[in-house]
């Protein structure tokens, strides 16, 4: 009767239990990228994405920051623990192996009556319905997570160190406009200065260049205040102090991004860490399931043992054993554990298919933030040589009193923020970039971390 009830339930689990249909199932993915454009015919990226900006700085930059990182290095040592969960899922599906020798003695001096011993013993559980299997599954899955995430990691730190670097060079070329904006003003201010001594202006221009003097004065700390947080940001990421680092040289309008295919919405479920995380949660999981299943199954443990005498003539005895437990009543235990653990699927599932949904947007989101960003600066380059065209006619202007200072303090003025807002643009540009090779996975190509 007890067999018949265990075979029983075994069946109506097994009917009962959900499997996850394969992740390719789990979203319906268009067929193409909407803001892709040209895009989609360019060549395909490199593995190694940050090269294809053609900066050997940045190239030095994200080697140092991959080899030193603490992130990262805490990040592998994870791996590495995971990865000794697996070893340890596998050894239970061997057998178990030890042995031991004693030695004793009943006389007082201990030397001339001592016995001796030693004995073997060998363990193996059969594993008929699966649960080790199960386990080992669910062990191999969780690493094969850690490690996606460990890429996924990595992939952040080195769009840090680009966006970081890129902001770096961006904010010297600002400072440098507004140091250079600060000549101006000192320059219209000792023309001011003269036409006003010379009973030409009022006060009223005198005291409205001191104002717009002093204004470029106080953007400069401003710059070398954000300038320091990039560079003190970097040397952390490089694992390095920041006292003292200063990131190298570099012109940001020399820097122009490169051309990005995003390939193909179905290629993310292979390129993007973060789904691949996912799915290896979504199979640990199932996996989770099988042995919470098995778990309703007998267990047969088998035991084999030897002692052998060592002193006054040898004496071997073996021994074996098997023994059989299966579970009658748990309280309803097992079952809650099976429900858990299936439960935890139909989590996995929705998490995988939000992912995906964000890992779609992503890439839309960034190609067509890059489009905007190349229209955009277009135009800033054409208000830049404008405004800079316009401020020379108007410093001439009021020197020979054809215009007021309101004129040129508008030119200087429209020249500064042309020239800050033209920096501003070739860095959202870069920055665009970056965040698409984020969005497709960076230059992944697969392969399992084995540090």
């Amino acid at each position: 009767m007890k067999r018949i009830l265990l075979v029983t339930t075994a069946i109506t689990l097994t009917a009962c239990a959900s499997v996850s249909p394969p992740v390719s199932e789990l979203t319906e993915l268009p067929a193409a990228f909407d803001y892709a454009g040209d895009l989609a015919g360019a060549e395909k990226h490199q593995a190694d994405w940050w090269r294809t900006f053609g900066n050997p700085e940045l190239e030095a930059l994200t080697q140092e920051a991959l080899a030193a990182n603490q992130d990262i290095a805490a990040g592998l040592a994870a791996v590495r623990s995971s990865r000794a969960s697996v070893q340890v899922a596998n050894a239970s599906l061997f057998p178990q192996l030890s042995a031991g020798a004693s030695a004793s003695s009943n006389t007082d001096d201990g030397l001339d009556d001592v016995s001796a011993s030693a004995r073997g013993s060998a363990s193996y559980q059969l594993d008929l319905f699966g649960q080790n299997r199960a386990d080992r599954a669910a062990a191999t899955a969780a690493y094969d997570s850690q490690v996606f995430d460990q890429r996924a990691l990595e992939l952040t730190v080195e769009s840090d160190v680009a966006f970081n670097y890129f902001s770096i060079l961006a904010l010297r070329q600002r400072l440098g406009v507004a140091r250079s904006n600060l000549e101006i003003s000192e320059r219209i201010f000792d023309i001011v200065k003269v036409r006003y001594e010379a009973g030409a202006v009022s006060s009223f221009d005198l005291s409205s260049q001191e104002a717009a003097l002093a204004n470029a004065r106080a953007r400069i700390p401003q710059l070398e205040q954000q300038l320091v947080s990039f560079e003190t940001a970097l040397a952390i990421l490089l694992g390095r102090t920041p006292q003292g680092y200063g990131a190298p040289d570099g012109e940001i309008l020399a820097m122009a991004p490169p051309t990005i295919n995003p390939g193909l919405p179905s290629e993310l479920l292979l390129r993007r860490p973060d789904l691949l995380s996912a799915e290896a949660q979504l199979r640990a999981s199932n996996a989770n399931v099988a042995a919470a299943r098995a778990a309703f199954f007998p267990t047969i443990d088998l035991s084999a043992g030897v002692n052998a005498g060592l002193t006054g003539g040898t004496s071997v005895l073996g021994s074996l054993a098997s023994s059989l437990s299966a579970p009658i009543f748990s309280g309803g235990r097992l079952e809650g554990s099976l429900k858990g653990a299936e439960a935890r699927v139909d989590q996995q599932i929705a998490r995988y298919r939000q992912a995906t949904l964000n890992a779609l947007r992503d890439v839309d989101v960034s190609l067509k933030s890059l489009s905007s960003a190349e229209e955009r600066e277009e135009q800033l380059q054409i208000a830049y040589e404008a405004s800079q065209k316009s401020l020379t006619l108007a410093e001439i202007r009021y020197r020979t009193g054809a215009d007021d200072l309101t004129s040129l303090l508008n030119a200087q003025s429209t020249f500064f923020n042309a020239s800050d807002t033209l920096a501003q643009g070739r860095l959202d540009r870069l920055s665009a970039a970056i965040d698409l090779y984020v969005a497709i996975g960076g230059g992944w190509d697969g392969e399992r971390i084995n540090s």
